[in-house]
């Protein structure tokens, strides 16, 4: 007779646990806010870099996307600052998201005795991979085009992010 209650017992906080796993999981979120770390290319002159995304998905395809990042140098007193407005395409395939985009931007780069100001270009790649509880882990290549006129180019740059759904 014990061993039967003990059984039960082990069974009804096993289902405990269950319910509390599943009911805790949601399905997708039609927003997300992230924060990456990233690097740049021509890694000559680019180092660590850092920011944030805000990401509204429409229809489980279409994603628009704010982001701000500063972008760190191996040069001296170097930085890139920006702040974009991007648009991507990226089909769900369960929980992973591949996506291909377009975006466009401010900067604000920062050297001694040379700083610009201007507008910037983006092509990029990138996949998502969305975990239980509303987790977002993300992975993105962006080319980016900026006027011959900034003091040191910044032609790539790859980042790695974490993030929550809203």
């Amino acid at each position: 007779m014990r061993r039967r209650v003990a059984g039960s017992r082990f069974l009804a906080r096993g289902l405990m646990v269950f319910a509390l796993v599943a009911g805790a999981s949601r399905s997708a979120s039609p927003a997300e806010i992230s924060v990456f770390v990233s690097g740049g290319t021509p890694t000559a002159d680019w180092g660590r870099g850092y920011g944030g995304t805000f990401t509204i998905t429409l229809f489980n395809l279409v994603h628009g996307e704010l982001e701000g990042a500063r972008q760190g140098s191996a040069l001296a007193d170097t930085s890139l600052l920006s702040l974009s407005a991007k648009a991507y395409v990226g089909p769900s395939v369960g929980r992973f998201v591949p996506f291909i985009g377009l975006g466009v931007g401010v900067y604000d780069e920062r050297r001694p005795g040379a700083s610009d100001q201007g507008t910037l270009g983006l092509f990029f790649v990138g996949a998502k991979f969305k975990l239980p509880l509303g987790v977002v882990l993300r992975g993105e290549f962006d080319w980016i085009t900026l006027p011959a006129s900034a003091p040191v180019p910044l032609d790539g740059r790859f980042l790695i992010g974490v993030g929550i759904g809203l």
